[in-house]
Order: C-alpha cells, then structure tokens, then sequence
C-alpha cells in the first residue's frame, strides 16, 4: 500500500484490500452538498460533531480486519488529532451508490455496499445510514431505534430529508443541486 500513489482510496474488507474506483463527478457534487449541508445543520444542533469526506473508519473491534471509508461520515470532533486519517467512532455513513459499490466480493459471495452496510450497522455509536443513488433521485434513510434499525425511501425530490441525529431537514431535491440529474429534471 505504501508504494501506491495518495490520490487512490483503499479499504480493508474482510482482510482484502478493496481499491475505491474514481468517483463521477455527480458523485463529487452530491458528496458536495451533503458536505455543505450536514456541517450547517451540525453547528447548529451539534458543535462537537463534524462531517468529513472519505475518512477512513475501523471498524475493530467490533469487526476485525475491516476499515471502511464511506463517501462522508459524521465523526467525533474530540476524537482525532492533527495527521490522523483513521478514526473508530461513526455517527452517520453516508455512500454514493457508485457502480463498483453493487459488484460481488468473490469472497463473500455479497456486494460491497451490503457488506459495508452490515459493518457500519454493526458499531453501537452509528444512529443513521445514508444511501444515494446518483443516476436517480432515490435515497434510503437507516436509522437506528431502540429496536433495530429502521428504513425509509424516498425518491421526489420535494421529499423532506430529517436525519434527526445529524439535524438535518431539506429538500431530497437539495442533496441533488448542480447535478446533471436536476438539470435535466428542470
């Protein structure tokens, strides 16, 4: 991994080394947005919280020999230090579906993104999962309650979003803005 260059993004599955393919750039939009948008609402409800893009998150000791880094993941802010690019505490994950992400682990027989779902599912501090098709305006909302993990789809983009964890209510539409999908809707 050392001989590889910086701009690559790797994760640890299963004990195998997974290279991240280059996202589109609807993908960097929409991870844009939700950026902007999460941080905004996280000053205001929760200032020792930060939205970060691709961190990098192991999973141990809950799941040994996995480190996920998802499109953007709420994180501690009390947690890392300067240099630092791997943190254990997960809030939210967020992935942009990407087509690499529905490909089969041969090892495991399952796709990626259900792998790193049952992952992050896994840790006790993660509250919600967010999944978002970039060709699509559908977006599935994991949150976690008392009893297990509960889903809602949302696919107009007049949809509200309300990630309660996170603070955030918006528009579907808003984590859409300046993609090639919402130009072509207008």
């Amino acid at each position: 991994m050392a001989s590889r260059p910086d701009e690559e993004k790797w994760e640890l599955i299963e004990g195998c080394f997974v290279m991240q393919a280059q996202p589109s750039i609807d993908h960097q939009i929409i991870s844009s947005n939700l950026d902007r948008l999460l941080n905004d609402a996280l000053e205001r409800t929760a200032p020792g919280r930060i939205a970060v893009p691709n961190p990098a998150i192991d999973l141990s000791p809950t799941i040994r020999g996995h480190t996920y880094v998802p499109d953007i993941a709420i994180i501690d802010l009390a947690e890392f230090e300067p240099g630092q690019n791997v943190v254990g505490t997960l809030y939210l994950a967020v992935e942009i579906i990407s087509p690499s992400d529905r490909r089969r682990l041969s090892s495991l027989n399952r796709r990626k993104i259900d792998v790193k779902l049952a992952g992050y599912e896994a840790l006790p501090m993660c509250e919600a999962l967010l999944l978002v098709e970039q060709r699509a305006f559908d977006v599935t909302l994991s949150e976690r309650t008392g009893s297990g993990w509960v889903r809602r789809r949302m696919t107009d983009p007049d949809d509200r979003l309300v990630i309660a964890s996170a603070g955030l209510e918006c528009r579907l539409g808003d984590v859409y803005a300046r993609t090639t999908l919402a130009r072509a809707r207008r």
